[in-house]
């Protein structure tokens, strides 16, 4: 081999590392920024700092757009902001990257319910629903079910849900609201007391329990329930609701 060769060729090879040398370097650069920009936007969620935290997560998925968790909290900031059409466009390009997150299709449920889109909101749901037999999920069907006065599908996925371990005053006062719209008031009433029980100074579970024993035709139950409540209760729509309960106690009693 000439020698003029064999340096043509120690030349090249030298510029082929140095190019695979920087080029490694700017990956690494961009990892470090990427992770510097993406901690910056947790600080600020957790301080509730909504628009520093959008900011953050939109420079840091420049950097990396296939960052499921970026996505996802961008959609929960929007959230916060009751952006619910960047909410959601945020949620679906996060299934874009990961289709079976159970939780991602709840709260693109969510966004699409808050959009007025009840049937968009029950698809997710269900969806959700079918991954892991999510109790959030279940509750929010059953929610949806109930403001569409289907109310055995609520019941049925309420149930669900609490199977599934959601054991809140929520879940357990849902309940018994449909229970009483389906004049099953005894059941109705047990599972209010459920729920009363596990937080006494809730009001509206409080309020509900008395109108299913004024159901049940059980004045003076109520009406010990509603006086224990009122003097705890700070919004003027439900004290003016208590009274109202009361009146109709005292009248029944006459």
């Amino acid at each position: 081999m000439k020698p003029g060769k064999f340096l043509g060729i120690l030349i090249f090879c030298m510029f082929v590392i140095s190019c695979a040398s920087s080029q490694a370097k700017v990956e690494q650069n961009k990892a470090e920024d990427f992770q510097d920009e993406y901690e910056r936007a947790l600080v600020a969620m957790k301080y509730d700092l909504v628009d520093e935290s959008i900011k953050y997560l939109k420079n840091a998925l420049s950097l990396a757009p296939d960052h499921h968790h970026s996505r996802y909290l961008l959609g929960m900031a929007y959230m916060k902001k009751e952006d619910y059409k960047e909410a959601a466009a945020a949620f679906e390009k996060c299934l874009e990257l990961k289709p079976d997150d159970s939780e991602t299709h709840t709260r693109l449920g969510e966004a699409y319910r808050h959009m007025g889109l009840p049937e968009k909101a029950g698809e997710e749901y269900k969806k959700a629903y079918a991954v892991d037999n999510s109790s959030v999920a279940g509750f929010n069907l059953a929610i949806l079910y109930y403001e569409q006065n289907k109310f055995e599908q609520a019941l049925e996925y309420v149930q669900k849900s609490i199977q599934e371990g959601n054991h809140s005053v929520e879940a357990y006062n849902l309940q018994g609201v449909i229970l009483n719209q389906q004049k099953k008031y005894s059941e109705a009433i047990a599972s209010f007391s459920y729920a009363f029980k596990t937080d006494p100074k809730h009001a509206v579970t409080a309020i509900n329990l008395a109108a299913a024993y004024i159901n049940n035709n059980e004045g003076n139950k109520a009406r010990e329930i509603l006086e224990w409540i009122l003097p705890y209760v700070q919004e003027q729509e439900l004290k003016d609701k208590i009274k109202e309960y009361l009146k109709k106690i005292k009248k029944l009693n006459e």
